[in-house]
C-alpha cells in the first residue's frame, strides 16, 4: 500500500512539475535588473491588457541566450509561453550579454502588430529607455505601446499603418494629379504646333525647309563596352511575417 501511494505522489509531482514548467509569469527577469515591486506592477499592468484585448504579452530578461539566436529563442517563448491568447501573443526578449532585444509575435499578432509599421512603432517607444539603463521604463513603455496598437486594430479594422478600405492614399492622388497636368500641358502644346495656320514670314530664310541635310555616308562605330556583374545577396528580409518562418512576425535591435 504505502509502495501504491509513493508511486500516486510521484506521478502527481510530475504532473505538477510540467504544468508548471509550461506557465511563465508576464515578465521574467532572470538578470535581476528589476526590483519585485516593479515586476509585480508590471505584471498586473500587462494582466489587464491581456484581459482588455484578449492577447498574451511577455517580457524576458536574461542574462544569455547562450548559443541559441535571438529570432529563435523569440519564437520559442512566444509559441509555448505567451501562444494561447484569443487574438494572438508578443514577447519581448533581452539578453544582457549582448545588449540586444527582440520581439516575436504568432501568426494572429502579426495581423494586429504588423513588421512593417507595428514593430518599428514599438522599437521607439522603449529602444532609448533600454539604452539608458531603465529597464522598468523600456518594459512598461512596450506594454503601453502594445495597448496603444491593439486600439488602433480595434477602432479603425486595420493595423497600425495601414488605410482604411476605400481611403484614398494621399501621396498617389497627389502623384496622380501632377501626372495629368503634365500630360494635359504636353497635349496642348502638340495640338497647337500641329496647326496648319498661316503665318507671314519676317525673311527669305523663313521660307527654306530645316532638317533637309542628306547624309551621303553612313557608319556606325563601336567604341567600348562596360559590363558589371554583382553577386546575388542571400540575406533574408525581416519584414512581412518572415520572423523565422511558422508565422510568425518581430523584429529587434542592440541598445
Amino acid at each position: 500500500m504505502k509502495k501504491f501511494l509513493s508511486l500516486i505522489a510521484l506521478i502527481l509531482l510530475i504532473t505538477f512539475s510540467s504544468a508548471s514548467a509550461e506557465r511563465l509569469e508576464p515578465v521574467t527577469d532572470q538578470a535581476g535588473l528589476l526590483k519585485a515591486q516593479e515586476i509585480k506592477q508590471l505584471n498586473q499592468k500587462i494582466r489587464d491588457v491581456e484581459q482588455a484585448h484578449k492577447v498574451k504579452i511577455g517580457v524576458v530578461f536574461v542574462k544569455s541566450i547562450g548559443n541559441s539566436d535571438m529570432v529563435t529563442a523569440s519564437n520559442d517563448l512566444v509559441d509555448k509561453y505567451f501562444n494561447n491568447g484569443m487574438n494572438g501573443g508578443i514577447v519581448l526578449l533581452i539578453a544582457m550579454d549582448e545588449r540586444k532585444y527582440e520581439m516575436a509575435t504568432n501568426s494572429r499578432m502579426v495581423e494586429r502588430i504588423t513588421d512593417y509599421d507595428g514593430i518599428p512603432f514599438l522599437k521607439e517607444s522603449f529602444q532609448s529607455d533600454l539604452s539608458a539603463g531603465d529597464y522598468y521604463g523600456a518594459a512598461n513603455n512596450f506594454v503601453e505601446g502594445v495597448d496603444e496598437l491593439m486600439n488602433y486594430y480595434e477602432t479603425n479594422g486595420v493595423a497600425y499603418g495601414q488605410r482604411k478600405p476605400g481611403e484614398i492614399d494621399p501621396m498617389a492622388a497627389l502623384v496622380a494629379a501632377v501626372t495629368a497636368i503634365i500630360l494635359g500641358v504636353f497635349i496642348r502644346s502638340f495640338l497647337i504646333g500641329a496647326m496648319s495656320n498661316i503665318q507671314y514670314a519676317m525673311g527669305a530664310t523663313d521660307y527654306l525647309k530645316k532638317n533637309t541635310v542628306k547624309l551621303t555616308e553612313n557608319r556606325d562605330t563601336f567604341l567600348f563596352m562596360n559590363v558589371q556583374r554583382r553577386p546575388k545577396s542571400s540575406g533574408r528580409s525581416r519584414s512581412g511575417g518572415g520572423h523565422g518562418g511558422g508565422g510568425h512576425g518581430g523584429g529587434g535591435g542592440s541598445f
